[in-house]
């Protein structure tokens, strides 16, 4: 890390993470600044419309400002930035199969479950609604209690015409509400007391489950769901805000580990082939899944096989992706 001027008794200068509480990848990032200890400020914006950050591209939230002032977006890249420039506290597993299943459920998280929350988000009034209000009083805090309420239905109007684009359709639907209850059910069997999925120490895959988790613990229907089906879950994504007080080891990855990589094998990988070659209309688990080619989806498969073919010939016949 670079040092600033100005800073007090010539600190390194902090990290400056922008972002909105309702952004699955903004706490996700958050969390993964705390668990490692990283000084950085928290600066609360809507990047979109946030005058000092409007010359960014892309346009995403969250933005990390670096020490030495440059400004990054997409969390995964960040992460793998952050492991590069810090020893110590790594998210990323030892053994290198196990860092690749990190870096394979970082990504369904990312990529697969946000689905899933788009599909409840935008699935009921009551749950569009809700959303809309907290987006948008993230976003704009400035409102007036009735602009404010005047933004929910513009939000909603533009949120639900995008559900095509991300495969949202009905007849995805029971494919999104079955991947969210075995996300669910394989985490209710490991995070119990102090467990993550690669030992007693969170890996960028438990970030990233978090950071979706949180947002679906927050809206209304999957909020139900998750306390129902998964209480232990539910309580184990409050405390996985801020790790930095947890001490631990890799170990031998668990059941949940098996779980979400049959999951990978039975929905995602083949998801991700199918956008790599074009728009996707595909049967997953039985269920008929459509969505338009979606370009950044296709550089995650990209990245990932990559990853997969490093490994040395019998861990990628034990992960079993073809």
């Amino acid at each position: 890390m670079t040092r600033a001027d100005g800073e007090p008794g010539g600190q390194e200068r902090p990290y400056i993470l922008y972002g909105v509480e309702a952004s699955p990848y903004t706490v996700k990032l958050r969390a993964a600044l705390r668990y490692r200890r990283l000084p950085y400020r928290w600066v609360c914006r809507f990047v979109q419309m946030y005058e000092p950050l409007a010359h960014v591209r892309p346009q995403l939230t969250p933005v990390l400002e670096f020490p030495d002032g440059e400004l990054r977006t997409d969390s995964t890249p960040i992460l793998e930035e952050l492991e590069g420039r810090h020893g110590g506290r790594s998210l990323l597993p030892e053994r290198s199969r196990d860092r690749f299943l990190a870096w394979l459920i970082e990504d369904m998280a990312d990529e697969w479950l946000t689905k899933c929350l788009y599909h409840y988000r935008f699935g009921t009034m009551e749950d569009a609604e809700f959303a809309a209000l907290w987006v948008m009083d993230d976003a704009r805090g400035d409102l007036s209690a009735a602009d404010h309420a005047a933004s929910v239905t513009p939000f909603v109007e533009r949120q639900t015409g995008r559900k095509g684009l991300v495969g949202a359709t009905p007849d995805a639907a029971p494919l999104f509400e079955a991947s969210y209850l075995r996300v669910l059910d394989a985490l209710e069997s490991t995070v119990a007391n102090g467990r993550f999925l690669f030992g007693t120490r969170p890996s960028a895959a438990d970030l990233a489950l978090f950071g979706q988790l949180k947002t679906l613990g927050i809206d209304p229907t999957p909020m139900a769901v998750m306390r129902a089906r998964a209480p232990r879950t539910d309580a184990w994504v409050r405390r996985a805000d801020d790790l930095s007080g947890v001490e631990g080891e890799w170990e031998e990855p668990g059941p949940a580990v098996a779980a979400l990589l049959e999951m990978a094998r039975e929905i995602y990988w083949p998801f991700l082939k199918a956008n790599a070659a074009g728009d996707v209309d595909i049967a997953l688990a039985g269920y008929r899944f459509r969505q338009p080619q979606f370009r950044y989806q296709a550089k995650c498969y990209d990245r990932l096989a990559k990853f997969h073919a490093a490994l040395e010939p019998g861990e990628r016949e034990e992960i079993g992706l073809e």
